[in-house]
């Protein structure tokens, strides 16, 4: 962790850059062990214990009673090619860290081990709880790391989860997110040699009848009150394959359905409509299997959504709270533990996920000194 450079309760601007850069340079595609280690000695160093896990899932907290939830991811996508910084070289250029994750979410981390240390040197009242958590990028509910940690998470009141929301001067407040479910569908049909079709019944012909169909897929509207957006849930196809070899004819094709639920859809609704769509395009030939849903949530805290926006207005910033189309760990604690939360976060989600990928060292810095800003009021209230 870098040293620290200034004193009292600001944030330290060097230091938010120096940690983030480290953290870059450390790959946390599918494995966050090395990084859970780095930040493990940096949150040692500075007087913390650290509970972890064989994943690298840690917590740390301050205080006592009551507790503020702060947590951030720390794998990534994989960086894949045609970068033209290095991925894992945390280079400054033009007022920006670039590398795989500066964004999403090493940013966050950066943030919450900065404001560790000023936690530690000023002590809240109250207590404030630190999850870093792996495995939040597209792994089974069983695996992911909010998920394995909610028996730890003992009287908390609310939280922050630290996926990034800042642009400019413009910081975003995510009151709640859309659910996430994957769906195997096996369209089936019937092997057989290419040289003589006629004896065959090829699955993949049979895939258009469902694709002209999801369109007309049951979409539900709701409006979010806290924010008076009007949301829909989707259907889309993200997965096909059907590889029996070069000359044979398909018997099977296998396709993954994502779904996108709003917070009051009920999965098993869900579930049942995709059964309807399949027998409606292919009768009794198929096979579909839910592999994980994970539920959205909304979060209607008026007064919490009046303490981040005070907090982002007291740094000359404008708020904007919003529904989070896409699913974050929010709906995990909530649906699971009854833990509500924003999404309030250093970085910009549109380089997420990018090749050259980069954190601006401005958004950096706002959102850590928003995210303070929020805690130090919970703090008082």
């Amino acid at each position: 962790m870098a040293a620290r450079k200034g004193g009292g309760e600001m944030t330290d601007k060097d230091s938010l850059v120096e940690n983030l850069q480290s953290l870059v340079k450390i790959p946390s595609f599918r494995d966050s062990i090395a990084i859970s280690r780095w930040i493990k000695n940096a949150l040692e160093g500075i007087g913390y214990k650290v509970w972890s896990d064989e994943d690298g899932n840690m917590m740390a907290e301050i205080g006592a009673g009551p507790g503020f939830l702060l947590n951030a991811h720390m794998d990534t996508v994989d960086a894949g090619d045609g970068w033209k910084h290095d991925p894992f070289g945390g280079e400054i250029d033009k007022g920006r860290v670039y590398g795989c994750g500066s964004s999403d979410c090493k940013a966050g981390i950066a943030s919450m081990l900065e404001i560790a240390r000023i936690m530690k040197e000023n002590p809240p009242k109250k207590r404030v709880v630190f999850a870093f958590t792996a495995f939040e990028e597209s792994y089974p509910l069983e695996r992911n790391g909010v998920y394995r940690i909610l028996p730890r998470l003992e009287d908390i009141e609310k939280g922050l989860i630290l996926e990034p929301t800042t642009h400019g001067k413009t910081i975003g407040i995510a009151v709640g997110c859309r659910g996430n479910g994957f769906y195997e569908l096996d369209v089936l049909g019937k092997k057989g040699h290419s040289g003589y079709p006629q004896h065959a019944d090829n699955a993949i012909y049979k895939v258009p009848k469902l694709l002209l169909k999801i369109d007309k897929f049951p979409k539900r509207k709701m409006k979010v009150s806290i924010t008076g957006e009007e949301i829909e849930n989707s259907l889309v196809v993200t997965e096909i394959c059907a590889k029996e070899g070069g000359n044979v004819v398909p018997g099977k094709c296998t396709m993954t359905l994502n779904t996108r639920l709003l917070p009051d859809d009920k999965p098993e609704e869900v579930l049942k409509k995709l059964h309807y769509l399949c027998r409606d395009s292919f009768g009794k030939y198929y096979a579909l299997q839910e592999k994980v849903v994970i539920g959205g949530y909304l979060f209607e805290d008026r007064e919490f959504l009046e303490m981040c926006k005070e907090a982002i207005t007291s740094i000359n910033c404008e708020p904007k709270p919003y529904f989070k189309t896409a699913r974050v760990d929010g709906g995990i604690l909530h649906n699971f533990a009854g833990i509500g939360t924003f999404v309030l976060g250093p970085g910009d989600i549109a380089n997420a996920h990018q090749k050259d990928e980069y954190c601006a060292i401005e958004d950096l810095h706002r959102g850590t000194e928003a995210i303070l800003g929020v805690i130090k009021r919970w703090d008082r209230s």
